[in-house]
């Protein structure tokens, strides 16, 4: 018995001190596993320090070069605005530019027409004169009596046309100031030893102070075609409605209304051989050189010189209205007023007949 607890006992001790020795080993073997990931962790703490200065370093190059980039980019965008701007400056100045030469020559263009066609009718007429055989003219014999009219009518009506041009050569020289302030007109004839002469001189250009306010009212109302406003009203009384005041009075309100409405035709005729019609409008038997049509599908009318300046005259002053209407005309109130009472002046020498010149491009079709 007491052999066996003796060996028991041994037994007993020699597990505990291998459990001791397995326990110290395993504690070791810890020991040196948390060395070597203290080790590891530090490596991998050094080198994760080093990537994030590297990160940190490459992101402020980064953030430099994209400042850099974005100074570039408004710089370019500041001279690329510049530059537009600039562009756009130069091609307005050159449109507008283009603009008051063709103007000009359009002016010049229906100038030299309106002498075209008066110099061929005025030849046509002398022809007709000189084929025509002589007139007797009996006592009581109506068919010669009319025949003599017609000639007289004739007759009268190549002086107007030989005045007419002699008037236009005289203007020609004033279309080149169209828009200048200053501007010419014919002086009033003066005879001198039977004879008339007609000179050139600077008119003193005064406000009418009435017209100059319902002319200011009626552009800062926004200058629209209101025949309901005291300009419009006046214009209509005093200068369009006189002015187209002929003897056919249905087809002179059809006339105006398509001037009103921007549908009027009208253009000149070359005939090879002219002869005598009677004018659609005034009713008078001449030679008519023009034609006007109200609408495209109305038929063309035959009409006087002194029907088409009339017309022409109207045209001109509605023309004018609606480029100022629509911003065409960049000139000053001042201007503009003077520019009006300059059309109102054209269309009181053409319903006198005294040396009516258009002032715009003649509307031979004017439905745009």
């Amino acid at each position: 018995m007491s052999f066996y607890k003796v060996f028991l006992s041994i037994f007993c001790l020699q597990e505990k001190f291998f459990k001791l020795f397995y326990s110290e080993s395993l504690s070791a073997s810890n020991i040196s596993l948390t060395a070597e990931n203290l080790e590891e962790s530090a490596t991998r703490i050094l080198e994760l320090e080093r990537e994030l200065l590297f990160a940190r370093n490459s992101i402020a190059e980064k953030d430099a070069k994209c400042k850099r980039l974005s100074d570039l980019q408004n710089h370019m965008d500041t001279e690329v605005h510049e530059l537009t701007e600039k562009l756009f400056q130069e091609a307005y100045k050159m449109v507008n530019d283009a603009e008051e030469r063709r103007e000009k020559a359009e002016k010049l263009l229906a100038e030299s027409r309106m002498k075209l066609d008066v110099l061929t009718a005025e030849v046509e007429a002398l022809k007709i004169i000189v084929k025509a055989p002589s007139v007797h003219i009996a006592r009581g014999g109506v068919a010669n009596r009319i025949f003599g009219c017609n000639f007289l009518m004739l007759t009268l009506n190549i002086l107007l046309l030989t005045k007419v041009i002699r008037i236009t050569s005289k203007k020609n020289k004033r279309m080149e100031n169209y828009v200048s302030a200053e501007k010419k007109s014919l002086s009033l004839p003066v005879s001198a030893k039977g004879s008339i002469t007609h000179n050139e001189e600077d008119n003193v250009f005064e406000i009418d102070p009435l017209y100059y306010r319902e002319f200011t009212e009626w552009h800062e109302s926004g200058a629209t075609v209101d025949e309901k406003s005291p300009f419009w009203e006046r214009i209509l009384t005093e200068e369009i409605k006189p002015c187209l005041n002929f003897e056919k009075r249905e087809i002179t309100s059809k006339v105006l209304s398509a001037i009103r409405n921007n549908t009027l035709e009208l253009e000149s005729v070359n005939e090879q051989k002219p002869c005598l019609k009677a004018c659609a409008l005034t009713g008078v038997c001449c030679i008519c050189p023009y034609r006007l049509r109200i609408a495209g599908n109305e038929d063309w009318l035959f009409i006087s010189l002194l029907a088409r300046n009339r017309i022409t005259a109207v045209c001109d002053f509605f023309t004018y209205i609606r480029y100022v209407n629509q911003g065409i005309v960049k000139s000053g109130l001042h201007d503009l007023y003077r520019e009006v009472i300059n059309l109102r002046k054209n269309m009181a020498l053409a319903r006198l007949g005294l040396g009516f010149v258009p002032k715009l491009a003649e509307c031979r079709s004017s439905a745009h």
